[in-house]
């Protein structure tokens, strides 16, 4: 196991409340990059909120803060959404947000929520389905923001509108699913971040990176059907059919997926495993 596998296994054994999410961002990056230096990163990351700082008065509204940090980060300094090479895996490695200026909504996420955080302002990631926001305060006073399109407020309209275009008209709002607003555990950030890695891995067919991700995802969670189905898969594919049994064994007994349990009782057939019942 490499040092920086070692310190992921760590990091999965914090409770919530005890993960850093800025160092164990840092920490999914050095699974993929050799020498990071993280205390480095880190330190660039608070000289950012200290002259942030400078800015974002505390004796100002709420409303306020958020425009002198968005003018800071997004105007100032320029970070932005790659939208020339969303791809780029590059844009999921805060290190490489900080020091480039560019990443991909889950990353700026971060990036902003850690220096609001530094700032003093109560600031959280949301999975929203589709794109990472970022919410700042709480209650019904709360903003939600797109730190990809520099930091701008989202109505609760806008929402509603991003939700018909994934799923259709009238399927779901955020009066009907207020819970799709609420603030994601550090552990469901850092999955995300992996899931598009594990994505881009895949695309680029890059096997040993993308096992990686898988892993480093089922660190954090160890019950997650997609990733034990896919990683059980690829196992196969590499020919490692004592790991490939295992993951597909347990994705069968935690799936509720039947057409997908049934695929994949077949493939432990073919490997070797003894029969397996459906119920």
């Amino acid at each position: 196991m490499t040092n920086a596998q070692q310190a992921f296994a760590q990091l999965a054994r914090q409770p919530d409340d005890g993960i850093d999410l800025a160092a164990a961002a840092l920490t999914v990056s050095g699974l993929f990059q050799q020498d990071l230096a993280v205390d480095e990163t880190l330190s660039a990351l608070k000289q950012l909120a200290s002259a942030a700082s400078a800015q974002v008065l505390p004796q100002t509204d709420l409303f306020d803060q958020v425009r002198a940090l968005n003018q800071f980060l997004f105007e100032e300094l320029g970070f932005a959404g790659n939208q020339e090479d969303f791809y780029d895996p590059r844009n999921s490695f805060l290190d490489q947000v900080l020091s480039r200026r560019l990443g991909i909504p889950i990353t700026l996420s971060v990036l902003y929520i850690e220096i609001a955080a530094r700032l003093g302002l109560p600031a959280y990631g949301v999975g929203f389905p589709g794109h990472f926001l970022v919410r700042i305060g709480r209650g019904d006073t709360a903003l939600m923001l797109d730190a990809y399109a520099g930091g701008v407020a989202l109505p609760e309209s806008e929402l509603d509108q991003r939700l018909a275009d994934l799923y259709g008209q009238g399927t779901l709002s955020i009066r009907s699913h207020p819970a799709l607003l609420r603030p994601a555990t550090k552990r469901e950030i850092l999955v995300r971040m992996l899931r598009n890695l594990t994505g881009i891995y895949r695309d680029r067919g890059e096997r040993v990176n993308r096992l990686a991700a898988l892993t480093a995802s089922l660190t954090l969670a160890p019950n997650l059907p997609d990733e034990l189905r896919e990683r059980g898969l690829l196992y196969r594919d590499l020919d490692y059919a004592p790991a490939a049994l295992g993951d597909l064994r347990r994705f069968v007994e935690v799936s509720d997926d039947a057409e997908q349990i049934a695929a994949v009782t077949r493939i432990i057939d073919e490997l070797g495993g003894e029969p397996m019942r459906l119920h």
